[in-house]
């Protein structure tokens, strides 16, 4: 009889063993993706922040600025090496004047603005998980940085007199 409820002991505890497991492992990934998430989430940030940055101090419309906001080489055109589905295509680099509308005139740039958007998905990021068995997809915010222009590449010299408001 002891024999007996040994074998049958051994089968309960690899049903309890499948039952826990496969809620410590599901709950492991979720662990991990968010940890992910939360990565690429501040990685965006730092793209905007770095690349409004290099904007507001580099030439006007220079494209190396958008590679080294992703983190690339001057020269590389590939996806950025932080974030594996980011490229220069997702980035929106605008001049903007003292009212915060678009400029024409480069004279007029007051505010540099970078934003990070997907145009072939409603201009908003996304996150895709990993998880197995899981295959969702998260629509991240549209990260955006505005900072005020200082040189854009221009010497002292070459700059006008500001002209301070009333």
């Amino acid at each position: 009889m002891i024999a007996i409820n040994k074998r049958r002991t051994r089968g309960v505890y690899v049903v309890e063993f499948a039952i826990i497991g496969l809620l410590l492992f599901t709950l492991l990934f979720g662990v991990l993706e968010m940890g992910r998430l939360y990565f690429t989430v501040n990685s965006l940030d730092e793209v905007v922040r770095r690349g409004a940055r290099l904007a507001a101090v580099c030439q006007i419309s220079d494209p190396v600025v958008l590679h080294r906001a992703i983190f690339n080489d001057a020269g590389d055109a590939s996806s950025s090496s932080l974030i594996g589905n980011l490229e220069v295509a997702h980035l929106t680099l605008t001049y903007l004047d003292k009212d915060g509308a678009p400029v024409v005139n480069p004279d007029d740039i007051s505010y540099v603005q970078l934003s990070v958007n997907d145009p072939l998905n409603s201009n908003k990021f996304t996150f895709n998980l990993l998880i197995p068995g899981f295959g969702g997809v998260f629509t991240l915010p549209v990260f955006r940085s505005t900072i005020p222009r200082e040189s854009l590449g221009r010497h002292a010299d070459d700059m006008p007199p500001e002209i301070t408001p009333c």
